[in-house]
């Protein structure tokens, strides 16, 4: 793996971490982070499965068998949020750099020799 994918790869698998984190603690701990994601996504019922999405992501990140599959699948997530919260005239700078981190480093997986 490339350096550049390498740090492409470990910003997208803290920030999944980090999140599953956070949302199970209701940011207790990071209580900035999790006003970054209520503010992406509301803390009700229909959003059960986000810190569980999120650490499977890590999970397929952390093996090189499914290291590209999991960075491609958090590149898709992100692109939804992107389209989603341009529709609702929101700011998606910070979602798109991460989309962008995830595409490099599903691309820096695919052409790995």
């Amino acid at each position: 793996m490339s350096p550049i994918g390498a740090l492409t790869l470990s910003i997208v698998f803290a920030i999944h971490l980090i999140g599953g984190f956070s949302w199970f603690t209701h940011g207790r701990h990071t209580p900035t982070f999790y006003a970054y994601q209520l503010d992406r996504a509301p803390n009700d019922a229909s959003m059960w499965m986000v810190p569980y999405m999120d650490w499977f992501l890590c999970l397929l990140m952390a093996s090189p068998g499914t290291r590209m599959l999991g960075a491609s699948l958090s590149a898709l997530m992100q692109f939804y949020g992107i389209v989603k919260r341009v529709r609702e005239d929101k700011e998606a700078a910070l979602d798109l750099a991460l989309a962008c981190c995830a595409v490099v480093a599903s691309l820096d997986c695919l052409f790995e020799s």
